[in-house]
């Protein structure tokens, strides 16, 4: 199935910006349709402060609320015209909890764009979190960095491959992409040999690949001293690609929180749009 359904997590910030002005190239790329979204949570005043808001101050919030929502939707417009876009992009406003909402929303969708997060807690109160989000969704995500500039697409990707269940996921859900690029890395991290090769040898990653039109070549990456997060990105930042591709959270959440996680570093440092499924 083509991609055709393209969503934008939208709340206004840098980030989300960056996020829409990719989701513009690609809906461009594959002729598909581009929404944004944007959730909101009405302000809740407790009792005793409610007590002392008169009407018309109860009112004078709810407008302010109302003027930010709808400067939100501005900026999404504008941005959207000013990437060239010339389709109908769609807007959605909801109102709730962002990281129930979006998961839900998520499932009627190719794909969803998100800005990547802050990494200081002050940021991490007001922004979405792709984290939270990917765990619930069902769907793969692409987490676009915060100093993203569009550029045209060089049609070259990495996969981060380990042979694990959730490595698997996200090459079936990138496949779509994939199969449009003229180059592909599949870079081996190297945790565990056992799930890297295949039960039957001579047909492998790159046999499969191949028999979808894609000329992919592999690559072992040795860390060192290094964490795999690092040596991951230190190769994709040396070689640029259009996207990284990689599973998340294959250890689970608690397992990545007790032990350390890729998942949680490559979201905080990632230096291309990443595809992330789980």
């Amino acid at each position: 199935m083509a991609i055709k359904d393209l969503l934008v997590a939208f709340d206004g910030n840098a980030a989300a910006v960056c996020a829409t002005r990719l989701g513009v190239q690609m809906a461009k790329k594959y002729d598909a349709r581009l929404s944004g979204v944007f959730i909101s949570e009405a302000t809740s005043f407790e009792t005793h402060v409610l007590r002392w808001m008169t009407q018309e101050m109860q009112d004078q919030v709810r407008e302010g609320e109302r003027l930010a929502q709808q400067g939100i939707a501005d900026l999404f417009h504008a941005t959207v015209k000013d990437a060239g876009y010339e389709g109908q992009a769609s807007w959605l406003e909801l109102q709730g909890k962002p990281h129930v909402l979006l998961p839900r929303l998520s499932r009627y969708f190719d794909l969803m764009l998100l800005g990547q997060f802050g990494t200081d807690e002050q940021s991490r109160g007001r922004e979405l979190q792709a984290e939270s989000i990917l765990l619930r969704a069902g769907k793969p995500l692409i987490i676009v960095p915060r100093s993203y500039q569009p550029r045209p697409f060089k049609e070259y990707a990495i996969i981060a491959w380990d042979g694990s269940r959730s490595a698997a996921r996200a090459l079936t859900d990138a496949m779509q992409i994939l199969e449009t690029k003229t180059r592909l890395d599949i870079v081996d991290l190297k945790r565990d040999r056992s799930q890297w090769a295949p039960p039957a040898p001579e047909h492998d990653i790159i046999a499969h690949l191949r028999l979808h039109g894609v000329a992919a070549e592999r690559f072992t990456l040795e860390s060192g001293t290094r964490s795999l997060g690092e040596t991951l990105l230190d190769h994709t930042r040396k070689n640029d690609p259009d996207i990284l591709v990689m599973g998340a959270y294959g250890r689970g959440k608690f397992g990545g929180l007790l032990f350390g996680t890729l998942t949680r570093y490559v979201l905080e440092h990632l230096c291309v749009p990443t595809l992330l499924s789980h």
